[in-house]
């Protein structure tokens, strides 16, 4: 497995995983051992009162927008056992860009998410909390600022987070550095950033009281992000540095694993930091020595006595085997049949299994050789197409967005895939994913080529739209190869960039 390469939701979690959104399955990069800038002081902006016979009907999160963009603005909390939010309530702004969310009856501390237009913060919540905020719709990041109840977790929040994004974008992070770093130098280096951002927190603490809770809990989730980060060492690595041995690591390199304790930490399942560091195991850990699933006839076995090892035979086991078995079936596709007789004699828990059963049933519905699921969006220019109008033509389908980073470094070799194709019987059928069609618009007019074998089309639901809902996306970019007669031929071809991987797998399906 590669260094990350497909993206869920890339603002969505940036304050405390960068994996939930992204594929690598990776917590927040860690920053370089050179010295981390001094946060900027927070000044709390002046708010309108809020009302007491509002706030005392649960937990409140107000404020106002200054130039809106969007007339609504939601916050998600309740995480179920994989960390995904469950539980969505909206507001519409007033004309001058105030809103009011109130979250009833929240039992106890949790994560939520706040979502404007594409942009989102992670927020903690406490019941009781009456939190008000202000941000400028052009500088989300850069401008959030919270007061009242419950403000000093959230500053520091939105402080860690924005220092977080502009190291990794410099490439200063150990995460960035780590294919050009040995072993050991990415172990001091994430060592050093670690003590750095524990002294930050705690130096924060001093001058803005945070609940006990929440300071215990960034303490951990500083140190599962250090964990993630040591995880993925080897998946960082080119295949010339693994043929230099960069890949083979000392004997006693896991050996922090045990100092984690995670068959203890039950509790941490709710916090998004955990669950990174657990999926960074599984697709680190579980997969055989190629990254992909474990095959032959004690493969099972072998898994999970690996698993039992880390993570005992507890929940946080349940959790992570769960986690990376989705993870294969649904971003992958691979079938994970061979290995359910083992899932179901060792997992305890009905949800997952549920969970695990459904999504083999979906990968069946969308194997090789079955109908291609129909859908109809609007092209740049209003048009509607259909998948199924496209039959006695291959399609190579792509679905992505302007927001996505590894979709925007496939498009390239995309065009130059288109070029060397022009004339043949194929057809490249974009489905962007952008919530904005503005942006995608935009991103046409600006960057993309128009060429006479390629469809450009809009699905405006994001993750949740019709298209991506009938191929089961769960991650961008996501490709689908479709013969003539309608049928799938490949439910994860290869990318335009492996050529001539892809070359090959075009020039096959035009034979069909």
């Amino acid at each position: 497995m590669g260094a990350p390469s497909s993206c869920r939701t890339v603002a969505a979690n940036r304050l405390i995983i960068k994996a939930l959104a992204c594929l690598g399955w990776v917590g927040l990069p860690l920053l370089a051992a050179a010295q981390r800038p001094a946060p900027p002081p927070f000044k709390a902006p002046a708010f309108r009162q809020a009302s007491p016979a509002l706030a005392a009907g649960g937990t409140t999160v107000s404020g106002h927008v200054d130039a809106p963009t969007a007339r609504t603005i939601s916050l998600s909390y309740g995480p179920d056992w994989r960390g995904h939010l469950t539980q969505t309530v909206e507001a519409r702004l007033s004309p001058a860009g105030d809103f009011r969310l109130t979250v009833p009856r929240l039992a106890a501390p949790t994560e939520a998410r706040l979502g404007y237009e594409n942009t989102y913060a992670t927020l903690y919540l406490s019941p009781g909390d009456a939190l008000r905020l202000t941000f400028d719709a052009s500088r989300f990041e850069r401008t959030l600022a919270f007061a009242g109840r419950g403000a000093n977790a959230n500053n520091y929040l939105t402080q860690s987070s924005l220092l977080a994004s502009q190291d990794d974008e410099a490439g200063r992070t150990p995460d960035a550095r780590a294919g050009r770093l040995s072993a050991a130098e990415l172990r001091r280096a994430a060592d050093t950033y670690r003590q750095q951002r524990l002294a930050a927190l705690a130096a924060f603490a001093v001058a803005k009281p945070m609940p006990a809770a929440f300071v215990h809990q960034q303490r951990q989730a500083i140190a599962d992000e250090w964990a993630s980060s040591l995880l993925s060492y080897t998946s960082r690595q080119s295949a010339e540095r693994r043929q230099a041995g960069y890949a083979t690591l000392p004997v006693s390199y896991y050996d922090f694993l045990s100092e984690m304790q995670l068959a203890s930490q039950d509790s941490a399942l709710t916090q998004s930091a955990f669950q990174g560091l657990l999926m960074t195991y599984g697709f680190t850990q579980l997969n055989d020595e190629d990254g992909n699933l474990p095959t032959g006839p004690a493969a099972g076995r072998r898994l999970y006595q690996r698993a039992t090892e880390a993570l005992g035979e507890g929940r946080v086991r349940d959790v992570a085997v769960g986690q990376y078995l989705l993870g294969k079936v649904e971003s992958e596709h691979t079938d994970i049949r061979p290995l359910l007789p083992d899932f179901r004699a060792h997992n305890h828990d009905s949800t997952i299994a549920r969970e695990v059963r459904q999504a083999v049933r979906t990968h069946l519905a969308l194997a090789s050789g079955q109908p291609a699921p129909d859908f109809t969006l609007l092209d740049a220019s209003g048009k509607k197409v259909s998948l199924s109008s496209l039959r006695g033509k291959v399609v190579y389908l792509d679905f992505w967005a302007t927001w996505c980073a590894p979709c925007l470094a496939e498009m390239p070799a995309s065009l130059e895939l288109r070029r060397k194709f022009a004339g043949r019987d194929i057809v490249f059928l974009y489905v962007s994913l952008d919530s904005q069609a503005a942006d995608w618009q935009k991103y046409l007019a600006t960057k993309q080529v128009a060429s006479p074998n390629a469809v450009q089309l809009h699905d405006g639901g994001a993750f949740d739209g019709a298209a991506p809902r009938a191929f089961n996306v769960q991650s961008i970019p996501s490709y689908w190869l479709i013969g003539r007669d309608g049928r799938i031929i490949a439910n994860n071809p290869p990318r335009p960039s492996t050529s001539p991987a892809i070359d090959n797998a075009l020039e096959q399906a035009l034979k069909l």
